[in-house]
């Protein structure tokens, strides 16, 4: 889009990056649509200034080594 500030463009490295991190493929020709829908569907998250909004509670941590349980052996039922 013209007169889009460049930091909330997504590039086509970008695109390729995130395809490969996902594991898909899409066609060359289909690149540029897929960079413009991305930074479409993006711009929200890329207005939003996290800085303003107040955590309300501590964020949830959990020790999955302390709560897991010993295996169970009753496959035999």
């Amino acid at each position: 889009m013209r007169g889009e500030p460049e930091e909330d463009t997504v590039t086509l490295d970008e695109v390729r990056a995130r395809m490969k991190a996902a594991g898909i493929e899409i066609a060359e020709n289909r690149l540029e649509m897929v960079r413009r829908l991305l930074t479409d569907a993006l711009a929200p998250v890329h207005a939003f200034d996290s800085r303003g909004a107040r955590a309300l509670e501590p964020a949830v941590t959990f020790d999955a080594i302390q709560g897991a349980e010993p295996p169970r052996d009753d496959d035999d039922e």
